[in-house]
């Protein structure tokens, strides 16, 4: 009997611990950063600037860096 109780004990302290790992995880992810209200005015405007000088960098360095395809021979592999 002893061993019986053992493995309940061990089963129901296994279940308390996933179950709050579960619980974190869910309050952290609903009601952590994610959970904030969105921006207004001027931090939404900067957030919006942010976002474009960003994206400009991002189109500036694709118009620097040009994609270099594969060579339409399977046995080269070499790009062009």
């Amino acid at each position: 009997m002893t061993e019986f109780a053992g493995i309940v004990f061990l089963v129901i302290l296994l279940t308390i611990v996933g179950s709050s790992a579960l619980i974190f995880i869910t309050v952290k992810f609903y009601w952590g950063e994610r959970g904030t209200p969105p921006l207004t005015g001027d931090a939404k405007r900067e957030q919006r600037a942010l976002e474009l000088k960003i994206r400009a960098k991002q189109i500036e360095h694709s118009q620097n860096n040009p994609r270099k395809p594969r060579s339409q021979n399977f046995w080269d592999n070499r790009k062009r």
